[in-house]
């Protein structure tokens, strides 16, 4: 809690509701790594529901795992979100997602490096742009690498010096890159690219190297 707070406070007076927790057990080979939770993620307090958890799990269904194989969180864990007037209504505010920034991603960090140390995972499955870029950098891009296994350090953030930003840890992680589960939602031509990707990652899973 006392973790959480810190974080909290760093992003006080930032357009961020609600805090969602990680979901799953702990320790588990495979975590997980997503955005930032929605609105129907902070309101059922449970990761990937809606639309985008419907196809979360046909992902799921695809690589031969379930969501009790893993520990699900994100980069971000409170819901990053934008207030617009309603077209032809002003006086009504519509608030819908948004994308987290630099400066909140680096403010939840030290959640992530805490789950990391607990859940001890070997397989990091990143769904999206925000948390791969949370753990490799922001110059790596799922579109670049989706479906293909990477063995990497990840990025960290030391505590005693959080003025110095990111540093590289030492131990190595599998990590393997997917599109969000959003993505297809709005674009119908990644279907078949993810599909390739889900069968490249059931065949990873399978392979037990990873575990090694």
């Amino acid at each position: 809690p006392e973790l959480i707070d810190t974080c909290m406070r760093r992003v006080e007076g930032n357009n961020l509701e609600g805090f969602l927790a990680g979901f799953g057990k702990w320790p588990s080979d495979i975590m997980l790594v997503g955005e930032a939770p929605g609105g129907n993620e902070i309101v059922q307090g449970r990761p990937f529901c809606g639309q985008a958890g419907k196809v979360l799990d046909e992902y799921l269904e695809i690589a031969g795992i379930t969501r009790d194989d893993m520990y699900m969180t994100s980069a971000v864990r409170s819901r990053p979100y934008r207030d617009r007037p309603v077209k032809g209504n002003p006086e009504r505010i519509s608030r819908s997602n948004r994308t987290p920034t630099a400066s909140e991603i680096f403010a939840h960090a030290p959640i992530l490096d805490y789950e990391l140390s607990i859940v001890q995972p070997r397989l990091l499955i990143t769904v999206g742009n925000i948390g791969l870029q949370r753990l490799l950098g922001g110059a790596v891009r799922v579109s670049d690498i989706h479906g293909q296994p990477q063995q990497s350090v990840i990025r960290h953030v030391d505590l005693e010096h959080p003025e110095h930003g990111y540093i590289e840890g030492t131990e190595l992680y599998w990590i393997f890159p997917l599109y969000h589960p959003a993505a297809i939602l709005y674009n119908r031509s990644l279907e078949s690219v993810i599909e390739q990707d889900l069968y490249h990652l059931r065949d990873f899973l399978k392979s037990e190297s990873w575990r090694t």
